[in-house]
């Protein structure tokens, strides 16, 4: 090959930085070249061949204790060989925008708790014991699972490595075994928590017939990993089909957290936070919203939010409620029941509702009639059913 001492000194100095990726490369060219019976592959065989042998003789980077490295901007994530996309995003937390989401009081505890035990990591080794390793985040989609792993670590000023496990599934044999390795690998080096979203990913795969022997070494590989791994950090999976997985994985994980649909008092307060100062629109959605995950909840925000403006621009007679009715089409093309309520139901649902409670006033500014007629509506609604109103 013309100029090949200029390729040796290229690869030599590509080789000292140790980057799998460019071994990879190197190794393609020099089964290229012996392929094509060119005398130049024997040395470049030589070169990778030395480079391997002083990694060997070198300390691991990968072995360290239990303090881990601390984590530097530029790091490079490890990569899929055939194809060198990277197995992982890293989010630092200065660049980790996630904040947490709003759960109920048992549920929250049972993070709080998680968190306490690795904010006080020194107090429990002291006591001999360690903080949980491992955390199952499951539950619908739209329930807040990533957003509680990234404010995790966040909240923990620890560095995230996000990686989605349907992303490390490769054609070629034997590939995603090795990726799962690789990332785990990764993971340890670094202080940091690993966050295996799509996590039912491989599980799915294990009902293909065609792949049982292959899939039954990735299966092996994940679950030895998870247990490997160590206190360097958390690692966190995250699946939206928990009935798929299989139960020598449950056993992998310390901590089970199974996130859920929030109740109407979370409702209201993930649309007062995210409609400020619209309190009575507020309630209204968060009435409206009953089994809204929190996403669907603020995408209903957003969709009232450009009704109203352009509802400004119609002629027609718009009411408060007009956009919000408007809004609520949404879910399987279905408008939700409590909308399709003719103005005197409406009134009557509101008026009674008791999971968030409506004053006269509220019930007027939304259905756009006069407080005096629904003070007389509600009066009429007690006396002709007997039931108490606000």
């Amino acid at each position: 090959m013309e100029h090949f001492a200029v390729v040796k000194s290229l690869v030599r100095v590509a080789l000292a930085q140790g980057d799998d990726t460019v071994r990879h490369q190197v190794e393609r060219l020099a089964a290229a070249l012996e392929k094509a019976d060119d005398k130049d592959a024997a040395a470049l065989t030589r070169m990778l061949r030395s480079e391997s042998a002083t990694k060997t003789l070198t300390p691991s980077r990968l072995t360290k204790s239990s303090a881990g490295e601390r984590m530097r901007r530029g790091v490079r994530v490890p990569v899929d060989r055939e194809t060198s996309a990277p197995l992982a995003t890293v989010v630092f937390p200065d660049e980790n925008v996630a904040t947490r989401p709003v759960f109920p009081a048992d549920f929250a505890a049972s993070v709080d708790g998680l968190r306490m035990e690795w904010e006080n990591h020194e107090r429990l080794a002291d006591a001999g014991m360690r903080p949980a390793l491992s955390c199952l985040i499951y539950g619908p989609p739209g329930t807040g699972k990533t957003s509680l792993a990234l404010w995790l670590a966040r909240d923990l000023g620890l560095p995230a490595v996000v990686a989605r496990l349907d992303g490390l599934i490769s054609s070629f044999l034997g590939t995603t075994a090795r990726n799962l390795g690789a990332l785990f690998d990764f993971a340890q080096r670094y202080e940091c928590v690993l966050i295996l979203d799509e996590f039912d990913a491989i599980a799915k795969l294990r009902d293909d017939p065609n792949e049982v022997g292959e899939i039954k070494r990735v299966v092996n590989t994940l679950l030895q990993n998870i247990d490997t791994r160590a206190d360097t950090g958390i690692t966190i999976g995250i699946t939206n089909h928990h009935a798929l997985l299989d139960p020598a994985v449950w056993r992998r994980f310390e901590v089970q957290l199974a996130t859920p649909l929030p109740t109407a008092l979370e409702r209201l307060e993930i649309a007062k936070a995210s409609m400020k100062d619209l309190t009575t629109e507020a309630k209204f959605v968060a009435w409206i919203s009953e089994g809204y995950s929190g996403s669907e909840l603020i995408t209903l925000v957003d969709r009232y939010r450009k009704r109203s403006i352009l509802a400004e621009r119609t002629t027609a007679p718009v009411t408060t409620i007009s956009p919000l009715a408007a809004s609520t089409t949404a879910r399987d093309g279905a408008t939700k029941p409590r909308i399709r309520l003719d103005e005197t139901s409406l009134m009557q649902a509101l008026a009674t509702s008791t999971d968030i409670r409506f004053q006269q006033s509220e019930i007027a500014f939304l259905t756009g009639v006069s407080t005096k007629t629904v003070s007389r509506r509600v009066s009429e609604f007690a006396e002709g059913n007997h039931i108490h109103a606000e």
